[in-house]
């Protein structure tokens, strides 16, 4: 099989991350594709209706804006909040569409494995001879058919939220769990609009306390002032006092409403939501009579039962590590994360505004030149912000340019 040139590199993930980086390997020389599993911008388009926390400003990178730019991109106002919808709609399409990213942005084409051709995950351990040989990627179309290609470089952007965390206790699925999770959901549902007459007028378990489920409890809330009979049933681990703690002088407006309600809300400010904190989550069984469900708990000591027409799980989302189980990866034992960047993290603030910046050193893993960037290399952790994978992008994007020997365009 003929070799790929050196200057190759496959991108994994059409999200804002992996679109930035394409743009600034073509910058420098580089010949890249992306492969998206989906649609491009898939996650953000499957939170659409939410509001993020940023404004614009804060969610674009430099490289993909130059080139919008230049196309004549009519820019949002900076100072706005974008949805999850309009992210897509108005930056990640535009981009996907640019002329010099054409027949380069591969959607439907799911990266299942990557590895090294002719070398298993112990050869060559921690040498640098393994750069000699190319990546092999295993490519999935939507109708199951699977094809290779090759690069010599590979980032992996691919993201968290495809790979939701389980509901059960030590993070692991809870009884029956892993039966019924097709029937219930493990995203920020639209509960106002697209999955209402799922949830108008019954009783909902929602199970989690991040950003995810305050933002679906106050959907509900709000769903329960407009069809009568709506109620929730809110379950997380922690007790209702330490619940999302204030942040003085928090300058995102947005969280800081979302969490003042979730405390509210958590305490009994609204009679159709009630918190059951404290709690594990050991099991959930399905009566087909019924059509209800029963979530078995742990409170302390004490068993507990709580029951609803439909369960929603936003307990956190993880990165999915099997694609590259055959590389050489230095992991985190606790965040999941490659362990550089998780120990430059460890013990930092957990406001995703103050997050330094780290450079291609830090963000190096054992295997040459590959690298984990976006919210999948901050691992389990929650407190991610674009810009800070935009810088990641850029850094990385730069030392593959020096590696592979690019000759930088223009």
């Amino acid at each position: 099989m003929t070799l790929p040139t050196r200057h190759t590199l496959g991108v994994v993930g059409g999200g804002p991350v992996g679109l930035e980086a394409a743009l600034r390997a073509l910058d420098a020389g580089l010949d890249v594709h992306v492969f998206e599993r989906g649609d491009v911008g898939a996650h953000a388009t499957a939170w659409g209706h939410v509001h993020m926390f940023t404004p614009w400003r804060l969610n674009l990178g430099a490289a993909s804006q130059a080139r919008l730019h230049a196309a004549g991109w009519p820019a949002p106002d900076p100072e706005s909040l974008p949805t999850g919808l309009e992210l897509v709609e108005r930056y990640l399409q535009p981009l996907a569409a640019l002329p010099e990213l054409k027949g380069r942005v591969h959607e439907h084409s799911r990266v299942v494995h990557v590895g090294r051709r002719g070398l298993l995950k112990g050869d060559s351990i921690g040498a640098a001879a393994r750069a000699s040989h190319p990546f092999r990627l295993m490519i999935r179309d939507h109708g199951g058919r699977e094809s290779f290609v090759h690069a010599f470089a590979v980032i992996d952007a691919s993201g968290v939220y495809g790979q939701p965390n389980w509901a059960g206790d030590g993070g692991i699925p809870a009884r029956g769990e892993l039966y019924l999770a097709p029937q219930m959901s493990y995203h920020l549902d639209d509960v106002l609009g697209l999955r209402r007459e799922r949830h108008a007028g019954k009783r909902t378990l929602v199970i989690g306390s991040g950003a995810s489920a305050a933002t679906v409890v106050g959907d509900l809330a709000r769903l329960a002032r407009e069809a009568p009979g709506t109620t929730v049933t809110w379950i997380t681990r922690r007790p209702a006092e330490v619940l999302y703690p204030e942040r003085p002088g928090d300058p995102l407006e947005r969280r800081r409403e979302l969490y003042a309600h979730a405390r509210a809300f958590a305490r009994g400010a609204d009679a159709a939501v009630r918190h059951v904190g404290g709690a594990v989550v050991d099991g959930i069984q399905y009566n087909s009579a019924t059509h209800r469900y029963t979530v078995s708990l742990t409170c302390g000591d004490r068993p507990a039962a709580e029951e609803g027409d439909q369960v929603i799980v936003n307990t956190g989302f993880g990165p999915d590590n099997s694609i590259y189980r055959e590389l050489q990866i230095h992991e985190c034992y606790a965040t999941r994360a490659p362990m550089k960047l998780a120990a430059a993290l460890e013990g930092g603030s957990e406001d995703c505004l103050d997050a330094p910046a780290q450079g291609a050193d830090v963000l190096a893993n054992p295997e040459p030149n590959f690298y984990i960037l976006g919210h999948k290399s901050y691992g389990r952790s929650p407190h991610f912000l674009l810009e800070t994978g935009y810088r990641q992008a850029a850094d990385a994007v730069a030392r593959l340019a020096v590696d592979l020997g690019a000759t930088v365009a223009g």
